[in-house]
């Protein structure tokens, strides 16, 4: 595998979110090795829609899808070329069953990324599935899981059926089975008893008469094949419209069900801090009711010691009185003592 191979399936592997960053990361790699060329190879690759990204997280994520798609678009193309509607309402039956199968499972290896899968990226990756099973070209680009873009395939039938029918021969009377015209493209064309040979001796009226009654049948026959047609694309239509109302209302079911858990999360919170709140004004209510008592004791404890502090300064100036007084009386008694 060359550095490109390896780049390019890094690129297409990855979500189409970040593939700008990583694509430029990657042309920045290949700038700083100095290989111009595997920049500029690179700095061209194309981002891949969401639809486009989950056909190629199918394709990587199971080996054997690849030739699952192949086989079964072979032998719906098979079957429309042999003209064998059993096998072609069996083979269609399968290919619906593969395209519903795979489009869940994508959703949900897209899941771990995050990536919103919506309606419409449902119906472009139905449609691009159903397009690879019918036309060959789109099965090449389908299975080498470097997508860029979704697909569709408007035509009925498959991709490689003929254009347009054959002109109806006009034998001559004979045994033998005339050629039977090449389908149109997409219509099962059933080949009536009638047509398969020329009863021996007809008249030129006869003749006449006979195809113009195998055109009215035919025409039958292509009208009811169209109609069954119609009405299988009809029925495909509507159930991928319903799988996809079905994943939507799971999807908004699944929101929901987020939500309630968030609102029911959110509530215990609140009520939790109400409580909280509660006991906080109840301790505050207590505390402002302590503070104030403890603010009448500072008032009461300061009013005792400023009575306190007028009584020491009282009993001061009483001790200096009685100091001096007692001072005096010493000196007296000193001068009447007979020693002096």
């Amino acid at each position: 595998m060359s550095e490109l191979d390896e780049v390019v399936d890094d690129l297409y592997s990855g979500a189409p979110s970040d593939f700008v960053a990583r694509r430029d990361a990657a042309v920045k790699a290949a700038r700083a090795d100095k290989d111009r060329e595997l920049a500029t190879a690179i700095g061209e690759l194309r981002k891949p829609t969401v639809s486009a990204w989950l056909v190629n997280l199918l394709v990587r994520d199971d080996a054997a899808l690849a030739g699952q798609i192949v086989a079964l678009g072979e032998g719906l193309r098979d079957a429309e070329k042999s003209l064998d509607g059993p096998a072609l309402r069996e083979l269609s039956k399968q290919r619906r069953q593969l395209v519903r199968s795979l489009v869940a499972r994508a959703r949900k290896l897209a899941q771990p990324t995050g990536q919103k899968i919506g309606d419409a990226v449902v119906q472009e990756l139905d449609a691009t599935l159903t397009a690879a099973l019918a036309d060959p070209a789109v099965a090449r680009e389908v299975v080498s899981g470097r997508l860029t873009a979704a697909r569709e395939y408007a035509g009925f039938g498959s991709a490689d059926a003929s254009d347009s029918p054959a002109p109806a021969p006009t034998p001559p009377p004979s045994k033998e089975k005339p050629p039977q015209a090449t389908p149109a493209r997409g219509k099962l064309r059933l080949v009536g008893e009638s047509e398969r040979a020329e009863p021996p001796g007809e008249s030129a009226a006869e003749r006449d008469r006979r195809r113009r009654r195998e055109e009215r049948e035919q025409r039958a026959r292509d009208e009811a094949q169209a109609a069954w047609e119609q009405a299988e694309r009809a029925a495909t239509d509507a159930k991928r419209r319903h799988d996809a109302a079905v994943a939507a209302r799971d999807e908004s079911a699944a929101e929901v069900e987020r939500a309630e858990g968030a609102a029911a999360r959110a509530h215990e919170e609140e009520d939790d801090l109400v409580r909280a709140l509660a006991e906080a004004r109840r301790r505050l209510a207590a505390a402002g009711k302590a503070a104030a008592v403890a603010d009448k004791e500072v008032g009461t404890a300061q009013q005792t010691l400023r009575a306190d502090e007028r009584e020491l300064t009282t009993a001061e100036r009483e001790l200096h009185r009685a100091e001096r007084t007692l001072e005096s009386a010493a000196t007296a008694r000193e001068a009447t003592s007979p020693s002096s």
